[in-house]
């Protein structure tokens, strides 16, 4: 379709440089098939940021992409691309190159922190779309507040995953200077004239000090010019002061001293001015974005709690600090610090979050309401389904918040901690007018489980959203329960099944064969076997997903009816059980 705009129009070229051939390869089925797939890959991820999103063009890059997908995926069932600074590469042989920064696609993944992604089979066109529409958009966000990992962890494709770096780990700033000696060979002691006053224009303040002196060597000296020169002992004193002063571990010294008190004094008065110092010197770390010295002093005091024989009274004191550490004020302050995401370690706020107390839960969802970064955002989610692991009574208040995206990151967290007495709270809002709430209310239920899940989840399968009753029907397959069962056939026997969108019927198959029971095995043989009421082509595509059920029940009786079938008179009945015997059951 791409080659019927090339007259007179910009088109997407792939140069021969970027593929490059890969020698003695030539007879290799998987490789041959994942060269092809990269060059498609790349040349639809250049006419999405090519074209407009209305362009012919685009529909016919991504049917071609999506029908080699399909082919590498039946047969190997997961495509693995590595990526590299400038090159992709499949395993360990490159198959795209391009050093051009501003052009490279393998550089577009990489600067982000991508160093591998993953398609894996199943993986449907609306996740292909989805995949696209994130890489297209990356140019236009602010780096600082997304980047390609974060939307791709918000859209959550089931078929499609990575592996990421974090480029704070990646990288540590070095001070200049880089040490105290290189500091010492740059001071200058040669003092200047008396009374004297150098203006320095724009531009002069890196010339060297001894050009500066030599301009005013004019100016006469006074009588007694010891008096503005230091004795050898006297610098020799100050740079002492001084770098005792500059010197970190000064701080920790002081720190070192006020945890020497807590842990050895027994006297209430000391004790407890000791506590005080120490929380200013909390408060001071938090306000400087000192998160992992914020963290180490928390963790020091857990110990101190541990292996210390304190009285009752010193414990409900170092309780009482630490419970102040994530009040209401602390937690606001930290959430005005995220929000500017400036020279911060997101994974040092995340150790300092994961030392505090329930009493911090309600704040941490407030502010996560308030958040505009969606990594951050990640971040106090995944704080929260620890901290709150028993006490999701606090969360309930906020599923009836106006903000849908609160709610929805309320029910991934309820979701993450799998408690099944949130189930009876998320019925509440299993109808949300918000169809991305829906969906997250299904992922959860789908990792919660038990009967009561199981029933919302049936409840589901009539949502009027495709992708929330397909959701439905995957889950309800994974539960694994009999119960579920019987509602995904009755729904695939109704009359108008046969008329829905193939993934949606794919869906229900696969959540029918997942449950791994003989029960589904007479209605499955059915629709393999029966003649056509809506046309042959529908039919073809029903035997096949039955066929595909079978095979993922994978019992004896089942490959039976597979066996069997390969030897139909019809061929469509055949090729859908040939296909169907390739493919490993779910129990395996």
């Amino acid at each position: 379709m791409a080659e019927d705009l090339s007259k007179g129009k910009k088109t997407v070229e792939l140069s021969g440089e970027e593929i490059p051939l890969i020698e003695g390869m030539e007879e290799d089925e998987e490789f041959l098939l994942a060269r092809d797939l990269t060059s498609h890959f790349i040349k639809t991820i250049k006419a999405f940021r090519f074209y407009p999103l209305e362009n012919p063009a685009i529909k016919g890059f991504k049917d071609q992409l999506y029908k080699r997908f399909q082919s590498f995926l039946n047969k190997y069932e997961i495509f693995k691309l590595q990526v590299g600074e400038y090159e992709l590469s499949f395993k360990g042989k490159i198959l795209y190159e391009n050093r051009d920064p501003k052009s490279s696609i393998a550089f577009l993944f990489f600067k982000d922190g991508i160093r591998e992604l993953r398609f894996v089979r199943d993986l449907e066109e609306w996740e292909i779309d989805g995949f696209m529409e994130v890489v297209r958009s990356s140019e236009a966000v602010n780096e600082l507040e997304d980047d390609l990992v974060t939307l791709l962890w918000e859209k959550d494709f089931p078929h499609i995953s990575y592996m990421a770096t974090d480029e704070f780990l990646e990288e540590t700033p070095i001070l200049v200077p880089e040490n105290i000696d290189q500091l010492r060979s740059k001071l200058i002691f040669k003092p200047l004239a008396y009374n004297v006053q150098v203006d320095l224009e724009e531009g002069e303040g890196d010339q060297d000090i001894d050009s500066l002196l030599s301009q005013i060597d004019h100016v006469a000296p006074l009588e007694d010019r010891n008096v503005y020169f230091l004795t050898p002992e006297e610098v020799d004193r100050l740079r002492g002061e001084v770098e005792s002063e500059i010197d970190p571990s000064f701080v920790f010294r002081i720190i070192d001293t006020l945890f020497e008190i807590i842990a050895l004094e027994k006297e209430s008065e000391p004790f407890q001015e000791a506590m005080h110092v120490l929380e200013k010197v909390l408060d001071a770390l938090v306000t400087l974005g000192e998160f992992k010295k914020a963290s180490e002093l928390l963790e020091r005091l857990n110990i101190i709690l541990k292996t210390y024989d304190l009285k009752d009274w010193q414990k409900e004191f170092v309780y009482q600090f630490i419970q102040k550490a994530g009040d209401e004020n602390r937690i606001e302050r930290i959430g005005r610090i995220l929000d500017r995401e400036e020279g911060i370690r997101v994974e040092d706020v995340r150790d300092y979050l994961m030392f505090l107390q329930t009493n911090s839960i309600p704040p941490l969802i407030k502010i996560l309401g308030e958040l505009k970064n969606s990594k951050t955002r990640r971040l106090i989610c995944d704080v929260l389904s620890e901290i709150g692991k028993n006490s999701i009574d606090l969360f309930i208040p906020f599923l009836e918040d106006r903000r849908w995206f609160l709610v929805r990151n309320i029910i991934y967290i309820l979701g993450r901690i799998g408690k099944e007495k949130a189930v009876s709270y998320m019925q509440k809002v299993l109808n949300h007018e918000e169809v991305r709430v829906r969906r997250e209310v299904v992922q959860a239920l789908g990792l919660i489980g038990g009967s009561k899940a199981i029933s919302l989840l049936i409840k589901s399968l009539n949502d009027k959203d495709a992708r929330i009753r397909s959701m439905a029907a995957i889950n309800l397959g994974k539960i694994g329960k009999t119960v579920g069962l019987a509602a995904l056939l009755e729904v695939v026997q109704s009359k108008d099944f046969q008329k829905r969108e193939a993934s949606e019927i794919k869906a229900f198959f696969d959540g029918i064969g997942m449950v791994g029971s003989n029960e589904a095995i007479p209605i499955l043989q059915q629709l393999l076997e029966r003649k056509s009421l809506f046309g042959l082509g529908k039919v073809d595509e029903t035997r096949i997903w039955a066929a595909h059920a079978l095979a993922l029940i994978g019992t004896p009786e089942a490959r039976a009816i597979l066996e069997r079938g390969q030897n139909s008179k019809e061929e469509s009945i055949r090729k859908a059980c040939l296909q169907a015997l390739k493919l490993k059951p779910v129990k395996e």
